[in-house]
């Protein structure tokens, strides 16, 4: 599946986890919709950090990820399907489809968490 690589090799640059929006859903559906509008840095902005970065170390970060979104142009559309709560209120799966150009799909999964009252997605685990 192309976008777990994808994921994962994220994960491992940036070892840190993403998201935002009103409920897990909504959260992942945001941020894919600002990784298919090339908006990295709102992408970034939803993210949760061990430790708050610097504006500056958010400008990085937008920077590959837009990078590596260089190498997924093929990706026509992400489309959440459902979700699945793990556990009331703090953690929940949201499974999603992503429909490349050629028409093919892939379902992949996200694990989100809620922190701080925003769901987040989890990209490093």
């Amino acid at each position: 599946m192309r976008m777990k690589s994808f994921y994962a090799l994220m994960g491992g640059l940036l070892l840190m986890a993403c998201g935002g929006g009103s409920g897990a859903k909504d959260a992942l559906q945001d941020y894919m919709d600002a990784m298919q509008n090339k908006d990295y840095e709102a992408f970034v902005d939803g993210m949760n950090f061990k430790e708050e970065p610097t504006d500056d170390q958010k400008k990085v970060f937008a920077a590959m990820i837009a990078e590596k979104a260089k190498e997924k142009e093929d990706v026509k559309e992400y489309k959440v399907l459902r979700d699945s709560v793990l556990v009331e209120d703090s953690l929940a799966v949201v499974f999603y489809e992503v429909i490349y150009n050629d028409g093919k799909t892939d379902t992949e999964k996200q694990r989100m968490v809620k922190k701080d009252g925003k769901w987040l997605m989890e990209v490093g685990k």
